[in-house]
């Protein structure tokens, strides 16, 4: 599922001007994990350990100017030489890199006049241009492809090889992009244009620093067209406080263009390595569908995760095509219970 601008059909005002506008073509938010190819790779845990991912940090090209009205019309033409554009480290942002003016305030807005009018954005909007080549791996072949920006602030266009991918104004949270039908075999251009300012910024009115650019990690990665797409886990205690109540809830996904079966097998490890919990069930996923699997079991005597005690289990879960193994994906459970009793309500 792609969240889609619901002010798409209206061409004439910019998505950073369009209050109905948050993004366009972005993936649904889902739980951050990553995709490994054995059970060895995914117990460590580490993203770079992934042979389907590569973070993209580092120096790019960077252009800026102080009002969006002054960017040549070819800026995201992947032809337009670089040679002239500034050097960025990625992620940080650009006022702390010399374009700009780090703005700090406590309430109102950086805009001037101090003021405006929702949605009214200022003609003056800073617009910082990044630009790198990326390689798509031999290996992704036949796999989806997702960009993944942590944190960009504050509107984002994404464009490969010229093309418009999508835009986001969620400048706190991730944004992922399925790029399969962008990019191409070898070298790749990737572009992000970012306002420093879009409707978004009247949500993000608090105490701090407004600054601006690529501030959170970005790369690229791979899963395969049937893989889990999104999964939820909720682990608690029993009334006793000892025994742990463990649920599972996942979504798989068919991106192939035939049906398959897809099985989801899920580990749950001790620190110690023990398998405490597992099960495994299959579903029938259609082409372009996704299909649920749930899971439930109360564990007897769970080390609880507290501040003094803080124990975590590990679960794995395997996703299997008609019995061959897709993808492995790790996760850290803590099992705790929070509440409130006997609360009296002073009037």
């Amino acid at each position: 599922m792609t969240l889609t601008a619901t002010a798409i059909d209206n061409p004439k005002k910019p998505y950073w001007q369009d209050v109905q506008v948050v993004a366009v073509n972005k993936e649904y938010p889902r739980t951050a994990f990553m995709t490994y190819d054995s059970k060895a790779t995914a117990l460590t845990g580490k993203f770079e350990n992934s042979k389907y991912y590569r973070l993209l940090n580092g120096t790019w090209k960077f252009y800026y100017v102080e009002a969006y009205k002054d960017l040549p019309e070819n800026i995201t033409n992947p032809t337009t030489s670089t040679a002239s554009w500034k050097d960025i480290k990625v992620p940080g942002n650009w006022e702390l890199q010399g374009h700009g003016v780090a703005i700090y305030t406590n309430h109102g807005f950086e805009f001037k006049p101090k003021n405006p009018q929702p949605p009214q954005l200022p003609e003056a909007n800073p617009v910082g241009v990044y630009r790198r080549d990326i390689d798509i791996p031999a290996d992704w072949d036949g796999r989806d492809i997702y960009l993944h920006l942590a944190g960009a602030k504050s509107g984002v266009y994404v464009y490969l090889n010229g093309q418009e991918v999508g835009y986001s104004e969620d400048s706190k949270s991730a944004a992922e992009f399925l790029i399969n039908k962008y990019i191409k075999p070898g070298k790749n251009v990737l572009t992000l244009k970012i306002f420093r300012w879009s409707t978004g910024s009247y949500l993000e009115c608090q105490d701090f620093w407004r600054i601006s650019g690529i501030e959170r990690d970005v790369f690229i990665y791979a899963q395969p067209k049937a893989a889990l797409k999104d999964f939820r886990i909720q682990s608690t205690l029993d009334d006793t406080y000892k025994d742990g109540r463990f649920a599972l809830s996942t979504d798989l996904s068919n991106h192939r263009s035939e049906g398959t079966n897809l099985s989801l097998v899920y580990e749950l490890l001790d620190k110690q390595g023990k398998v405490v919990a597992t099960d495994e069930k299959t579903a029938f996923v259609p082409a372009g569908e996704v299909r649920s699997l749930s899971f439930e079991k109360t564990l007897p005597n769970i080390q609880t995760w507290t501040s003094e005690a803080p124990n975590l289990y590990k679960i794995l879960m395997t996703v299997k095509e008609n019995g061959k193994v897709n993808e492995v994906i790790p996760f850290n459970v803590g099992f705790r219970r929070i509440e409130i009793k006997e609360s009296t309500q002073i009037a």
